[in-house]
Formats: C-alpha cells, sequence, structure tokens
C-alpha cells in the first residue's frame, strides 16, 4: 500500500521528528557536546521510520513546501542586514568565497591525484571531485555531460549521501577543536519575541514580500544565476534598507530570529529526511579512502586557513565551523552545525551575511566553471 502525505500532513510529520531530534539532544549530552544538529537527528530518524513502514505502508512526504521553508529564512539574512552590516560584511563574504573556490579546485587536485594512483577512470575521478563535495546529486547532468555514464549515478548519490554525513559531523569537530582558544562572549543571544496579532501580521507580510520576490528570478529564466535563496537574500536586503528609510515598521532581531528560525529548522529536518541514505551502500572502499581524505583536506582548510585569515577570533571560529557541511555535502549541513553551535554559544549576525549565501548561492554558481577547468 502506498500513500502521499499532503503538505500539511508531511509538516507535521516533520514537526514531530524535530522535536524527537532536539529531546534526544537533551537526553544523550554527548550529542550535545559534539554539536549533533537536532535536525540531522530528526530526519535520520524519520527516514528510518520511513523504511521501516515501507514493506507496511510506503509513505511520500510532500516536500513542496521545503523551498519556501529555505526562502523564509534566506530572507531573514536579508531581514537581519542593515546597510552598516552590509558594508562590512561584503569584503568578509568575497574572502570566503575566495577561500571556498580555492577548496573547491583543491578538491578537483586531490581527485585527480589520488584517483590516478588508484587506477579510477576519468569520470569516476570527476565525480570525486568538487562535482559531488562543493556540489551534490543535482549535477549529475553535468557528469554525465563530461563523460560520467549512467552506471555512475548509484556512485554519485552514495558518496553524495555519505559526504553529507561527514560533513555534517565534521563541523561540529571544528567547533570543539577552536572553542578553547577564542573568547565567546561576544556572542549575543537574543531575547524572546513578544506579538500583537497585527504585529504578527505585519511581520508575516514583511517576510512574505522577499520571498514571493525570491522565486522571480527563476519564474523569468535567471535561475541558473539567482536561484531562489539567493533572490530571497537580496530581497530581504532591499526590503531591510526599504524599511529603515521609510520606518514603516519596527521589526526587531527577536521577530526575524523566530520566523528564520523556525523556518530553517523545518527546511533542514525536510532535506535530511529525504537524503537517500541508502544509497551509501553503494560506495565502494575506493570512494570511502577519497571522501575520507577530502574530509581530512577541508578540516585543514576550515582550521588552518579559515580560522586564520579571518583573524583568529569567534566570528573566525563560526566561519570555519560553516565550511565543511556545504563543502562536503549539502548547504543544509552547514546551517544545521551554525544553528546548534548558536543553540549553545549564542549568535553572531556577521556570520549568516557570510557563510549562507556563499554556501548555498554564489558557489553553486562558481563550481561548475572550476570543474569544466580541470576535466
Amino acid at each position: 500500500m502506498t500513500f502521499t502525505l499532503n503538505a500539511a500532513q508531511s509538516v507535521a510529520l516533520v514537526l514531530g521528528f524535530l522535536l524527537l531530534g532536539y529531546g534526544l539532544q537533551r537526553m544523550l549530552p554527548q550529542l550535545k557536546a559534539n554539536y549533533v544538529p537536532a535536525p540531522l537527528i530528526g530526519g535520520l530518524l524519520l527516514f528510518l521510520a520511513l523504511a521501516v513502514a515501507k514493506p507496511f505502508i510506503a509513505l511520500t512526504l510532500d516536500t513542496s513546501l521545503s523551498m519556501v521553508f529555505a526562502t523564509l529564512f534566506f530572507a531573514s539574512i536579508g531581514l537581519r542586514t542593515n546597510a552598516k552590516m552590509a558594508r562590512q560584511g561584503v569584503g568578509k563574504m568575497a574572502l570566503f568565497l575566495g577561500v571556498v573556490m580555492a577548496v573547491a579546485a583543491l578538491q578537483n587536485v586531490l581527485s585527480l591525484l589520488v584517483g590516478g594512483l588508484l587506477g579510477l577512470s576519468a569520470p569516476e575521478i570527476l565525480l570525486h571531485g568538487s562535482l559531488v563535495f562543493m556540489g551534490d546529486v543535482t549535477l549529475a547532468p553535468l557528469l554525465q555531460e563530461l563523460g560520467g555514464g549512467a552506471e555512475l549515478l548509484p556512485e554519485l548519490a552514495g558518496v553524495a549521501a555519505l559526504a553529507v554525513l561527514v560533513g555534517t559531523l565534521m563541523g561540529g569537530q571544528v567547533m570543539k577543536l577552536l572553542q578553547k582558544g577564542v573568547d565567546l562572549k561576544q556572542t549575543i543571544k537574543p531575547p524572546s519575541p513578544t506579538f500583537s496579532p497585527y504585529d504578527f501580521i505585519k511581520c508575516l507580510f514583511v517576510f512574505a514580500v522577499p520571498v514571493a520576490l525570491g522565486f522571480l528570478p527563476s519564474q523569468l529564466g535567471w535561475g541558473q544565476w539567482i536561484s531562489p535563496v539567493g533572490g530571497a537574500f537580496l530581497a530581504g536586503l532591499l526590503t531591510r534598507l526599504v524599511l529603515d528609510q521609510t520606518k514603516w515598521t519596527e521589526l526587531g532581531l527577536p521577530q526575524i530570529n523566530l520566523v528564520g528560525n523556525i523556518s530553517l529548522s523545518l527546511f533542514l529536518t525536510f532535506v535530511l529526511a529525504t537524503v537517500r541514505w541508502d544509497m551509501i551502500q553503494f560506495v565502494t572502499p575506493l570512494s570511502w579512502v577519497i571522501v575520507l581524505l577530502q574530509g581530512v583536506l577541508v578540516m585543514v582548510g576550515a582550521i588552518y586557513v579559515c580560522f586564520k585569515v579571518f583573524g583568529s577570533d569567534a566570528l573566525a571560529a563560526y566561519i570555519a565551523v560553516g565550511l565543511p557541511g556545504f563543502s562536503m555535502g549539502i548547504p543544509a549541513s552547514t546551517m544545521a552545525t551554525l544553528q546548534c553551535v548558536k543553540e549553545q554559544h549564542g549568535a553572531l549576525p556577521m556570520v549568516l551575511f557570510v557563510v549562507p549565501p556563499v554556501g548555498a548561492w554564489l558557489i553553486s554558481i562558481i563550481n561548475p566553471l572550476i570543474i569544466r577547468l580541470f576535466f
């Protein structure tokens, strides 16, 4: 028997497993100590629950709202950013993008060197570079365009799933290594928001505008350059500038955080529940070796390059923590780890201006160009 859940039922199920993830995080101190994100725990448990139930009833989630939740979060990044922060942050964003591009290039160099030594074919070497690590399974068409056959697609999905797991867990280990040497007192913990019904409606409207505008580039055929999350981020910045000039409404950080964080948690759990974890069975022993070596490369880049070039302070530590997730898997991994770190140590707003737009938007435009330089 098969049954497809509608959007409301899917959100209810995801919320339930997200709460279960937070519950296990509290019950098992080692999960929290190692910064294992609640959305990862909840997402994995939901995937396992669906797999166990499959012989009796094959449930399918409706993920149509997942991108809406993602754009709400990226709109919140723009809405958090006033003109002063944008001026201060654009240079940091450019620097981080430079570091990320260097990591992507080195991933391809490592794949060429190790793949050549292990006797992999050219398409297999391509598969184990930045195509799968800085990218994901959505780059399967590029793999086939550059010579990879359909027989490699299961391995691509398996390596991508394994990399997501490694990248998500690795970010927490970066934080464990760096937190002892930085002063985390500069982080902030915004108070809980207070809303009147009218204020809440205005808040929802302020979020709805950049979300709606964020989808326009894709609808107009510009999605290759400005994805919905990138569009929502830019529209959020513009909306914040307009609000600051017109004083139409005062949208404080607590209100923005509430909507942004709830949206992020739902998006992350949706994504991590729908990763094809079962495809890890197709990962070959040689692929395991390369995944581990790529993990070492990214870990070294985070600790000895990213942390150093950003000044070896709390902000640098948070930015370094953000590197492994999307460099080894998907942007959701980065955002899950950063959310987990923020819940324990407090927020640094500049981190969200720098890391997610690069990891979820800008590098997705540049990575295919880097891949073509090597293959």
